[in-house]
Protein backbone atom coordinates (compact mmCIF):
# COMPACT_ATOMS: atom_id res chain seq x y z
CA UNK A 1 0.00 0.00 0.00
CA UNK A 2 0.88 3.33 -0.85
CA UNK A 3 -0.24 7.00 0.21
CA UNK A 4 -2.47 8.04 -2.62
CA UNK A 5 -2.49 11.76 -1.92
CA UNK A 6 -3.40 14.66 0.40
CA UNK A 7 -6.39 16.92 0.71
CA UNK A 8 -5.15 20.37 1.80
CA UNK A 9 -7.68 23.05 2.11
CA UNK A 10 -7.45 26.78 1.30
CA UNK A 11 -9.21 29.10 0.77
CA UNK A 12 -7.38 30.79 -2.54
CA UNK A 13 -7.34 27.59 -4.27
CA UNK A 14 -5.62 29.54 -7.11
CA UNK A 15 -2.69 31.02 -5.01
CA UNK A 16 -1.77 27.77 -2.86
CA UNK A 17 -1.71 25.80 -6.23
CA UNK A 18 0.27 28.87 -7.61
CA UNK A 19 2.91 28.76 -4.65
CA UNK A 20 3.54 24.89 -5.10
CA UNK A 21 4.24 24.92 -8.48
CA UNK A 22 6.45 28.20 -8.38
CA UNK A 23 7.66 27.33 -6.03
CA UNK A 24 8.37 23.69 -4.93
CA UNK A 25 8.03 21.66 -8.74
CA UNK A 26 4.71 20.70 -8.37
CA UNK A 27 2.82 20.13 -11.51
CA UNK A 28 -0.93 20.81 -12.20
CA UNK A 29 -2.88 17.42 -13.23
CA UNK A 30 -6.24 18.59 -12.95
CA UNK A 31 -8.15 21.94 -11.62
CA UNK A 32 -11.75 22.66 -11.55
CA UNK A 33 -14.98 22.95 -10.01
CA UNK A 34 -16.56 20.38 -7.44
CA UNK A 35 -19.90 19.41 -8.55
CA UNK A 36 -22.63 21.49 -6.49
CA UNK A 37 -24.32 18.38 -5.20
CA UNK A 38 -20.46 17.01 -3.88
CA UNK A 39 -20.04 20.66 -1.60
CA UNK A 40 -19.13 22.94 -4.80
CA UNK A 41 -16.02 25.00 -4.91
CA UNK A 42 -13.12 24.85 -6.77
CA UNK A 43 -10.28 22.33 -6.85
CA UNK A 44 -6.47 21.64 -8.08
CA UNK A 45 -4.50 18.12 -8.00
CA UNK A 46 -1.13 18.53 -8.42
CA UNK A 47 2.20 16.20 -8.52
CA UNK A 48 5.63 16.35 -7.38
CA UNK A 49 8.72 15.11 -9.46
CA UNK A 50 8.71 12.24 -6.45
CA UNK A 51 5.07 11.35 -7.53
CA UNK A 52 3.13 12.95 -4.40
CA UNK A 53 -0.08 14.33 -5.18
CA UNK A 54 -1.76 16.77 -3.22
CA UNK A 55 -4.83 18.06 -3.84
CA UNK A 56 -6.42 21.10 -2.55
CA UNK A 57 -9.88 22.23 -1.60
CA UNK A 58 -11.66 25.32 -1.51
CA UNK A 59 -13.36 26.28 1.77
CA UNK A 60 -14.82 29.62 3.20
CA UNK A 61 -12.36 32.55 4.28
CA UNK A 62 -11.05 32.02 7.41
CA UNK A 63 -11.48 34.82 10.05
CA UNK A 64 -8.13 37.10 10.82
CA UNK A 65 -6.61 35.45 13.43
CA UNK A 66 -7.93 31.79 13.00
CA UNK A 67 -6.67 28.74 11.68
CA UNK A 68 -8.53 26.20 9.58
CA UNK A 69 -5.77 23.96 10.85
CA UNK A 70 -5.15 22.55 14.12
CA UNK A 71 -1.86 23.87 16.22
CA UNK A 72 0.94 22.17 14.57
CA UNK A 73 -0.47 20.88 11.59
CA UNK A 74 2.41 21.42 8.49
CA UNK A 75 3.80 19.35 5.81
CA UNK A 76 7.30 18.85 4.93
CA UNK A 77 9.10 18.65 2.11
CA UNK A 78 13.19 17.34 2.28
CA UNK A 79 16.07 19.19 0.34
CA UNK A 80 19.08 17.49 -1.11
CA UNK A 81 21.78 19.59 0.83
CA UNK A 82 21.61 22.09 3.79
CA UNK A 83 22.47 24.55 1.57
CA UNK A 84 19.52 24.17 -0.54
CA UNK A 85 17.33 24.90 2.90
CA UNK A 86 19.17 28.02 2.46
CA UNK A 87 18.41 28.82 -0.90
CA UNK A 88 14.78 27.86 -0.72
CA UNK A 89 14.31 30.78 2.39
CA UNK A 90 16.45 33.25 0.55
CA UNK A 91 13.37 32.55 -2.40
CA UNK A 92 10.67 32.43 -0.49
CA UNK A 93 11.71 35.59 0.98
CA UNK A 94 12.20 37.34 -1.87
CA UNK A 95 8.85 36.45 -3.32
CA UNK A 96 7.31 37.87 -0.34
CA UNK A 97 6.01 34.66 1.68
CA UNK A 98 7.33 35.54 4.88
CA UNK A 99 9.39 32.15 5.64
CA UNK A 100 10.50 31.77 9.82
CA UNK A 101 13.93 31.70 11.15
CA UNK A 102 16.36 28.61 10.12
CA UNK A 103 16.85 26.43 12.75
CA UNK A 104 20.30 25.17 12.16
CA UNK A 105 22.12 21.65 13.87
CA UNK A 106 19.25 20.82 15.91
CA UNK A 107 19.56 16.94 16.49
CA UNK A 108 16.53 14.55 15.90
CA UNK A 109 16.21 10.50 15.38
CA UNK A 110 19.44 10.74 15.28
CA UNK A 111 20.28 13.08 12.12
CA UNK A 112 21.22 16.80 12.40
CA UNK A 113 18.38 19.04 10.74
CA UNK A 114 18.24 22.06 9.15
CA UNK A 115 14.41 23.63 8.63
CA UNK A 116 12.47 26.65 8.56
CA UNK A 117 8.44 26.58 8.41
CA UNK A 118 7.11 28.70 6.25
CA UNK A 119 3.46 30.10 5.92
CA UNK A 120 0.88 29.72 2.76
CA UNK A 121 -2.26 31.05 4.20
CA UNK A 122 -5.50 29.57 6.38
CA UNK A 123 -3.04 28.70 8.96
CA UNK A 124 -1.41 25.78 7.24
CA UNK A 125 2.67 25.83 6.97
CA UNK A 126 4.99 23.38 5.08
CA UNK A 127 8.37 22.73 6.40
CA UNK A 128 11.24 23.10 4.47
CA UNK A 129 14.31 20.85 5.88
CA UNK A 130 16.90 18.59 5.13
CA UNK A 131 18.64 15.91 7.45
CA UNK A 132 21.97 14.16 7.58
CA UNK A 133 21.21 10.38 8.08
CA UNK A 134 20.57 8.55 11.33
CA UNK A 135 18.05 6.32 13.34
CA UNK A 136 14.89 6.66 10.68
CA UNK A 137 17.65 5.51 7.48
CA UNK A 138 17.00 1.60 6.55
CA UNK A 139 13.74 1.92 8.64
CA UNK A 140 11.82 3.36 5.54
CA UNK A 141 13.20 1.56 3.23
Amino acid sequence: MRLNHLNLCASDVTALTGTLVTHFGYRIIDSGQVPAAAGGGSFAAVAGTDGSELVITQIDPVPHGRSAYPKGFHFGLIQDSREAVYAKHDELTAAGLHPGKISDGFQVWGATWTAFYCPLGDGLDIEVNYRTPGTLDGLLD
